[in-house]
Formats: structure tokens, sequence, C-alpha cells
């Protein structure tokens, strides 16, 4: 399920940049996000981590030349710190959670912030939202023919 969560948020996400030409937090992101809708505790800590992520880059950013790739680096740099710390004395529980979906989740939050320092933090958690939701309905519709064989 989560291949599938991926490549559908992927999709969205390239084609809501070519409709509305604003990006969902990265590509990857609104596949990770429509995985943990039920889990509000851990969508909570992403948003928190990314808004910091956004203020300390946008800060950065008054004293040097940051914009491009640095800028990219710096905000997965500095959101995976503290997706790190956060993860072991914070907000996230992810003992349910394989090492591989938590490792992409140190990511999410540096992504998402590298795209609201670009086009606005709002904007980028308005659209995330949106295509997250979207990737979750799709998923549970691709999926709801397994749950209930006898329908089909």
């Amino acid at each position: 399920m989560i291949e599938l969560a991926v490549t559908i948020g992927i999709v969205l996400s390239l084609l809501f940049v070519e409709a509305f030409g604003m990006a969902a937090g990265g590509i990857i992101v609104p596949g990770y996000i429509a995985l943990q809708l039920t889990s509000p505790d851990r969508i909570i800590g992403v948003l928190v981590i990314a808004f910091i992520t956004f203020l300390l880059v946008k800060l950065i950013s008054r004293y040097t030349f940051l914009f491009g790739r640095r800028q990219m680096v710096v905000s997965l740099l500095i959101g995976t710190i503290f997706s790190i710390i956060s993860h072991h004395y914070l907000f996230f529980n992810m003992a349910t959670t394989t090492l591989e979906f938590s490792a992409v989740g140190w990511v999410v939050p540096g992504l998402i912030a590298h795209w609201s320092v670009k086009q606005g933090y709002l904007k980028t958690l308005s659209m995330l939202a949106i295509t997250s939701v979207l990737v979750r309905l799709l998923v549970m519709l691709i999926f709801w023919g397994e749950l209930i064989p006898d329908l089909y």
C-alpha cells in the first residue's frame, strides 16, 4: 500500500503542479501524508517541524545566499535533524511503522519547508491537504475490492 500511495501521490502532485502551478510540498509528500491521515499526532508533528524548518530557512536566507540547491539541502538537513530529534524525544510514535517508512518521514518536513519558502506556507499546506485526501481516497477505492470481494 505504501508504494501505491506514493505513486498516486507523485502522479497527482505532477498533475496539480501543471494545472495550478503550486506544489504540494514535494512529489512524495502527499502519498506519505495520505497514509498518516489516521494518525493526527504524526501529521501535527510533521507540520510543526516543517514550520520550524521554514522559519529557520527564512532566517538563514536573510544572512546568506540561500536559493536553489543550497536552499533544498539546508531545508532537508534542518528538517531531518528536527525529525530525528522529535522521533526519539517528542512527537512521533513510529513503533508500528517500518524503518523505510519512518526514514521517508524524516525527509518530509524539509520538503514541505522548501516548497513553503518558494510559494508560501499556507498555499503549500492547502495543496498538501487537497492532494493527500485525494490520494487517500484513491487508495481506499483501489483496495475496496480487496477488502470486500463479494461486492464485485
